[in-house]
């Protein structure tokens, strides 16, 4: 056996080493949270945002535009609604809507987002009324239902052009309205 074709003991060069693996799961961990936020921030951009609107919306020719000028004996209850996805949009508008004197009577949210306001009236005398509301909010337009969409006679799908047009104040916390969280999306 010759003593050239077998090394014995012969050294290796130390395998070049590469990051520790607590240093990969950091850099791992650092992307995540820079992609995450970036992409939060990206949404949020990319949201449509609702302007107030340019020209007023004029009353129409019949609406009751003084909740006192409503008939007693019908029922003009109103229930606000959000589908814009502001949250406490349908709270502050209620707020805002009685304290103007009309009869809200709950405000909550909607699990399906809507791009337009619409005042849905299940009978066709509380169209007046729900014109007025039309006029009130500045944006929207009066639809008659087909039955009651909520608790109410009278039903305000808030909408995504709602935010920054709609009159909206803080609730107040004296019971009057019942004010619901947004439900879950199914």
């Amino acid at each position: 056996m010759s003593r050239g074709t077998h090394r014995v003991g012969a050294h290796r060069t130390p395998a070049e080493r590469g990051w520790p693996w607590w240093a990969i799961a950091l850099a791992a961990v650092a992307a995540v949270v820079l992609l995450t936020a970036a992409g939060v921030f990206a949404l949020e951009l990319a949201r449509p945002r609702a302007t107030a609107p340019t020209t007023p919306v004029e009353t129409a020719p019949g609406a009751i535009t003084d909740p006192a000028q409503i008939d007693p004996a019908l029922d003009a209850s109103i229930s606000v609604l959000d589908a814009s996805g502001e949250v406490g949009l349908a709270a502050g508008v209620g707020q805002a809507l009685a304290d103007a004197g009309w009869d809200v009577a709950a405000t909550g949210g909607s699990t399906e987002q809507g791009e337009a306001t619409v005042v849905w009236f299940d009978s066709p005398e509380l169209e007046p009324v729900a014109l007025g509301i039309v006029g009130a909010l500045g944006v929207g337009e009066a639809q008659p239902s087909q039955g009651r969409i909520s608790g109410s006679p009278i039903t305000i799908v808030l909408g995504a052009d709602a935010p920054g047009s709609v009159p909206s104040v803080a609730p107040s916390d004296d019971g009057d309205i019942t004010n619901s969280p947004t439900p879950p999306a199914p």
